[in-house]
C-alpha cells in the first residue's frame, strides 16, 4: 500500500487534476464536449503524460532533490530511481496510444508534447529561459488537446495563451525557490545565470501582461462579465499582492509560498474561463 502511494505522488494528483480540468475545458469550449469515446481517451494521455513527465523529472533530478526535496518518493527511497524512469516511459507510451485513438491532430500533439516533456527533462530544466518555456507551452498545450479531440483547437487559445504567461511566471518562482539546491549542482537556471534581481525583474514583466491579458477576451467579446469580474478579483488581486511579496520575499520558504497559491489560483483563471462562456 505504501508503494502504490509513492507512486501516486510521484504522479503529482493536483497537477493530474489540473490537467485534467484544462482538457475538460477545452473540449467543453468546442461546445461538443460530451462522454464519449474521444473525452475517456483524452483524459487518460493527460494523466499518463502529467504523471509520466513527473516520474521522468524526478528520475532526472534525483541529485538535486535530495537537497530541495528529500521528502519525495525517489530521494526518500521509497522508489527505487531506475524503476522511476520505467513507469514515466511506460505512461508515456500509454499516453500516445491512446492518443493515437483519438484523431491524427491528437496524436500529432501527444507525440510532440512527449519529445518536449522528455528534452525538458533531461536537457532543458535547468537552462535559463528554455526550461520555462517548454513548462508552459506544456501547460498551454492541454487546453489545445482537449479542444483538438473535438475537432476545434483554436477554441481554446485563449486559455492556452493565459496559461502559458501564468505557468513562465510561476516557473520562475520555483527555480528562485530551488536556486541554492540548483546551484549546489551547478544548474544554469534563470536566478543562478542572471541573478535573483533580474529574475524578479523578469517574473514582474510576464505578470504585468498577465493582469491585463486576462482582459482581452472580455474585450474581444469572447467570455462575458462574470469571467471579467472573477479574473479582476480572482487573477488579478492575487497577482498584484504576489508581485509586491516577490520582491519581499528571499529565502527558498518564501518562494514556495508564493508558488503554491499560485498554483491554487490556477483553478480559478480554470473556473473564470468556464463561467465566462455562459
Amino acid at each position: 500500500m505504501q508503494t502504490l502511494l509513492a507512486y501516486i505522488k510521484l504522479m503529482r494528483p493536483l497537477n493530474v487534476f489540473i490537467g485534467i480540468l484544462g482538457i475538460l475545458l477545452g473540449g467543453y469550449l468546442t461546445g461538443n464536449l460530451h462522454v464519449s469515446g474521444a473525452l475517456w481517451l483524452a483524459v487518460m494521455t493527460v494523466i499518463t503524460f502529467t504523471g509520466g513527465a513527473n516520474a521522468i523529472n524526478d528520475y532526472y533530478d534525483y541529485e538535486i532533490d535530495k537537497i530541495n526535496r528529500p521528502d519525495r518518493p525517489l530521494p526518500s527511497g521509497k522508489i527505487p530511481r531506475s524503476h522511476a524512469g520505467i513507469f514515466a516511459y511506460v505512461l508515456y507510451m500509454l499516453g500516445v496510444s491512446a492518443s493515437a485513438l483519438i484523431n491524427q491532430l491528437s496524436f500529432i500533439i501527444a507525440v510532440i508534447s512527449m519529445v518536449l516533456l522528455i528534452g525538458y527533462s533531461r536537457w532543458w530544466k535547468r537552462q535559463p529561459i528554455y526550461g520555462n518555456v517548454v513548462v508552459s507551452v506544456m501547460i498551454g498545450i492541454a487546453f489545445l488537446y482537449g479542444a483538438a479531440a473535438f475537432e476545434s483547437p483554436r477554441a481554446a487559445l485563449p486559455p492556452a495563451f493565459i496559461a502559458f504567461v501564468y505557468t513562465w511566471g510561476r516557473e520562475i518562482i520555483k527555480d528562485l525557490e530551488d536556486a541554492e539546491g540548483d546551484a549546489t549542482l551547478n544548474a544554469n537556471t534563470l536566478p543562478i545565470r542572471y541573478g535573483e534581481f533580474l529574475a524578479k525583474i523578469f517574473t514582474t514583466v510576464l505578470f504585468i501582461i498577465l493582469i491585463f491579458g486576462v482582459l482581452v477576451p472580455y474585450l474581444l467579446h469572447i467570455y462575458n462579465e462574470a469571467y471579467l469580474i472573477m479574473v479582476l478579483v480572482g487573477v488579478d488581486v492575487p497577482i498584484l499582492y504576489i508581485t509586491f511579496r516577490l520582491w519581499q520575499s528571499h529565502t527558498s520558504s518564501e518562494f514556495r509560498y508564493l508558488s503554491q497559491i499560485l498554483k491554487a489560483d490556477m483553478l480559478i483563471g480554470l473556473l473564470a474561463v468556464f463561467v465566462g462562456t455562459f
